[in-house]
């Protein structure tokens, strides 16, 4: 099932990188041009851009940058990304393991909570290339979500549906129920919560092949090319236990 990223690996160090999802985020909207996070100015023009959620790892500066770096592009890149808050939804893990290690998330259902969002606004070529690094069709569909807005700045746009990678495997489970994603701040929330560590560490503990298998052992194991056999084996488990998306 796993399909290795369509970004290769870099010459972070593996575990804090797998730990690190889903990545410190900006204090406050910003416009990301290819290298860095610079202030959006209040009078941009969002006019034929793509609204597309950023549940997780996609909201901060850090993952855009190794997404839409310039080998990757043919032109500039500048994309908005605008945070709002929305009810009557969470985000929780999926599941399914990304290729660097990470346990990553999607959006799921869950009436009462209000949760911090953030937009990527999307050009074609950025949006073809946020395809490619989410494995559309492998990990992730592409669809069209309609949102209730409980919060965002007047003066940015705030659509009524926008695009969503959803994780074709489900939502990853603990003892049935759906895990909310502890580092994305949210109200009201009904599943439990667990860190990125705290989640990885549960995979651990169910997925280690012997005692002399430590954490990070484990976890370096299932990272990359090398660690693909491995990392399938942990996704057929956790797809035979996982719900299906709640929309």
């Amino acid at each position: 099932m796993s399909k290795p990223d369509a970004y290769p690996e870099t010459d972070e160090d593996p575990l804090t990188r797998a730990l690190g999802y889903p990545y410190p985020t900006h204090p406050e909207d910003y416009l990301f041009t290819g290298a860095q996070a610079e202030p959006l100015p209040a009078d941009f023009s969002f006019a034929g851009l793509t609204p597309v959620i950023a549940v997780g790892s996609n909201r901060s500066p850090r993952q855009l940058e190794r997404k839409f770096a310039p080998r990757y592009m043919s032109g500039p890149v500048r994309i908005p990304v605008t945070r709002i808050k929305a009810r009557g939804v969470d985000v929780v893990f999926a599941a399914h393991l990304a290729g660097y290690g990470s346990a990553p998330a999607t959006l799921a259902r869950s009436p009462g909570a209000v949760t911090e969002l953030w937009v990527n606004w999307l050009d074609g070529p950025a949006l073809d290339r946020m395809d490619a690094t989410e494995g559309l069709g492998v990990h992730y569909d592409r669809v069209s979500l309609p949102l209730e807005v409980a919060s965002v700045d007047p003066a940015r746009p705030a659509p009524e549906t926008m695009l969503l990678y959803a994780a074709r495997c489900g939502l990853l489970t603990r003892d049935g129920s759906p895990v909310a994603v502890a580092e994305i701040p949210s109200e009201g929330r009904s599943f439990p919560v667990m860190s990125q560590i705290e989640m990885l560490r549960h995979l651990h503990s169910l997925h280690r092949r012997d005692e002399a298998h430590g954490f990070e052992d484990w976890l370096l194991g299932i990272i990359g090319q090398t660690g693909q056999k491995a990392r399938d084996a942990i996704e057929a488990r956790i797809i035979a236990e996982a719900l299906p998306m709640r929309f």
